[in-house]
């Protein structure tokens, strides 16, 4: 009887602690943030799909670290640095191909003076708008001395229908690069110019330009940062000259960029300093990212007594203004609209499946999230539950102006989570953009969106004064009648006399 007690005990502590792993690999701690900065449990918006073991993935062999992923139209592209090697696999991470050696047209191994050539320490690729791969290749004759280079592939079938990527061309530092920035692109995107866009590690002077080909065209986009008193006190005696130094001294430089589908460069960086995380970046510099949140979006709220932060350092955004960062520190996913609204908040640091150690990189896959873990060597898949896949299509449907349709998946969204304060604020902005500016007024109240009820109830004010104008002005006009009478007979008497 002991022993059967004993069997049982232990078979029922193994299912929960079983439960409790997938309770929390689910997302069992989501929250989201209110108005007063406090943070508000949420039903789960994501739930673990599937965690992915690289090196596990049939035809996959000489795996070292996960670098970087990224989502192609068709592809998914893996970048192992210290295996030198992108691994290419379908958008079910069934594997395809892997490329290591570099290869022409003919599918022959490229040679340099008697050499093979091949990827060293390849840390970011980016499938451009043509399906040709561009891949920064960091460790290209030793990238101390900053002689990296970004090689571009393209996919072909060999006479066996197999794919491979073959070298479209090769970019190595420009004859006419400028400034102390060292040529070691890290991370890179490529804008429907074919114009480059790449992260230096160490770069102040910020994001390094090339023409499509590959030439130096600029550096892009700097980072704001807080100083103390005693900074101030110093700028406020230094020169121009002293001034434009400082501010390259101490720009903190970008870690991961992404590009949106208007051409807008998305960059994050985890300097302590900056005060912007991440940011939104038009073509002339400028930090043009919305702030409407009740945070602006930096992950989580600094803590005032340990002065903790999130680590922001990757970025990806979707084609309807959606946009996830990564906290590695806190091994999170943080995910907005395109006004900068806390959306969902995902993962956790730890061991279990979908947890992560080291988190490094995140992709959008459709709906879904992966995020990659250098140290576990996997790829957590995360896809929407029923609540967040609402408020996506909700997300989706206001995005694009369909106003009927953002409503009804907002409503929806509120069935599942009544406490979901940007589900009513949601179905505010709806109303709102209906011309229902009663109506959304009392959405934006329950939502404690205060500028946006400022907003609906100056429309709201202006529509009601035009529509009862006669009502209000017909008592002033009758005053004023009165007044004109009562003179008239006044001054008619004095006349009379």
């Amino acid at each position: 009887m002991n022993r059967t007690f004993l069997v049982r005990g232990t078979f029922f502590c193994l299912m929960v602690v079983l439960f409790l792993a997938s309770w929390t690999a689910q997302g069992a701690d989501s929250y989201t943030y209110n108005y007063w900065l406090e943070t508000v449990p949420s039903a789960p918006a994501y739930r673990l799909k599937d965690e992915i073991n690289v090196a596990g993935i049939p035809g996959v062999y000489n795996f070292g670290e996960l670098a970087d992923i990224h989502v192609g139209a068709h592809r998914v592209f893996i970048v192992d640095r210290i295996g030198s090697q992108v691994i290419v696999t379908d958008h079910d991470f069934e594997f395809i191909t892997r490329i290591t050696l570099f290869k022409n047209e003919d599918n022959r191994i490229m040679t340099e003076g008697g050499q093979q050539m091949r990827l060293t320490l390849p840390e970011g690729a980016f499938e451009a708008e043509n399906g040709d791969l561009y891949i920064a290749d960091s460790g290209y004759r030793d990238a101390k001395y900053g002689e990296a280079r970004i090689a571009i592939f393209s996919e072909a079938l060999d006479a066996r229908g197999n794919v491979f990527y073959y070298v479209q061309g090769i970019i190595e530092k420009p004859d006419n690069f400028v400034g102390r920035t060292q040529f070691i692109p890290s991370k890179l995107v490529v804008d429907s110019a074919y114009r480059i866009y790449g992260v230096v590690p160490g770069g102040s002077e910020g994001i390094v330009v090339l023409n499509a080909d590959g030439s130096f065209s600029h550096y892009f986009g700097t980072n704001r940062i807080r100083y103390s008193p005693i900074e101030y006190f110093w700028k406020s005696l230094a020169t121009e000259e002293q001034l434009a130094q400082m501010a390259l001294t101490f720009a903190p430089p970008f870690n991961n960029i992404d590009l949106d589908e208007n051409g807008f460069i998305y960059a994050t960086n985890s300097d302590p300093q900056s005060i912007d995380k991440v940011a939104r970046i038009n073509p002339s510099g400028e930090n043009i990212i919305r702030k409407e949140g009740y945070l602006p979006p930096y992950g989580d709220l600094r803590d005032p007594l340990t002065d903790e932060q999130s680590e922001i350092i990757a970025v990806t955004v979707n084609d309807y203004g959606m946009y996830a960062i990564l906290d590695a520190g806190k091994g999170r996913i943080f995910v907005y609209n395109f006004d900068g609204e806390l959306l969902f908040v995902l993962g956790n640091k730890g061991r279990a499946r979908g947890e992560f150690l080291s988190p490094n990189d995140l992709s959008w896959l459709g709906d879904d999230l992966i995020a990659s873990d250098k140290n576990k060597g996997t790829i957590a898949v995360y896809t929407p539950t029923q609540f967040g896949q609402a408020v996506i299509d909700a997300t989706k449907a206001y995005y694009v102006g369909d106003w009927d349709q953002a409503g009804e998946r907002w409503l929806l969204a509120l069935n599942y989570n009544a406490n979901y304060d940007m589900a009513y604020v949601g179905y505010g902005k709806m109303l709102y953009m209906q011309d229902q500016y009663e109506q959304a007024m009392q959405y934006f109240k329950l939502g404690n969106a205060r500028s946006h009820y400022s907003m609906a109830y100056n429309k709201y004010r202006a529509e009601f004064l035009s529509d009862h104008f006669a009502f209000f002005i017909t008592p002033v006009l009758l005053l004023l009648g009165l007044v004109v009478y009562s003179e008239y007979r006044y001054h008619k008497k004095g006349g009379e006399r």
